[in-house]
């Protein structure tokens, strides 16, 4: 990675090599999707202590909240996307 500074803002520009870019999207977009994964879980979770509580809690109920896990095709396709 190289650090530029611009001449009249003092900013610091940093430009990143193809491999270096290249990872960082993917972090980013693994990132994304755990916390979307963490969200769904939460949510998952939410809707199953409502079923209890109405006495609709049932074994099929249970496996069909649970959140899809992401795969790396996922990972690739968000990192396009950004």
């Amino acid at each position: 990675m190289i650090i530029h500074n611009t001449h009249n803002t003092g900013e610091k520009i940093m430009s990143l090599n193809p491999f270096e870019l290249r990872f960082k999207l993917l972090e980013m977009s693994t990132d994304f999707l755990e916390k979307q994964a963490e969200k769904n879980l939460e949510l998952a979770h939410q809707a199953w202590d409502l079923a209890r509580e109405q006495g609709e809690a049932t074994v099929d109920l249970y496996k069909s909240l649970q959140p899809k896990s992401y795969s790396i095709e996922d990972i690739k396709e968000k990192a396009e996307e950004l």
